[in-house]
């Protein structure tokens, strides 16, 4: 019971908060992804700053083979540089990215 609970939980975060759409080869079609890029002042050190873009996607979406893949956000192009999952199929992964 507790499968079906989470697996709802998370189509229902990608339906309500995905605000990006995703394009990645050998996946069919558009894919809804929480894309996160912000630009953080100071992070690094004193007048340096950072940026750690990242995506929440549906792990059913992911294909084996993401990471060093070439995709784009919203038509920007990025390549995954890692990608964990937080669980089976029915979850969500995070994919950290870096610019292409």
């Amino acid at each position: 019971m507790f499968a079906e609970l989470e697996a709802r939980t998370n189509r229902l975060t990608m339906e309500r908060l995905a605000n990006a759409l995703a394009r990645i080869p050998g996946v069919e079609g558009d894919i809804p992804v929480i894309f996160d890029a912000d630009y953080k002042a100071g992070m690094v050190g004193i007048g340096m700053g950072a940026a750690a873009p990242q995506m929440v996607i549906a792990s059913s979406r992911v294909p084996v083979d993401l990471i060093e893949t070439r995709i784009t956000v919203n038509g920007a192009g990025w390549r995954v540089v890692d990608c964990q999952a937080d669980g089976d199929e029915a979850g969500l992964s995070v994919a950290m990215l870096e610019k292409a």
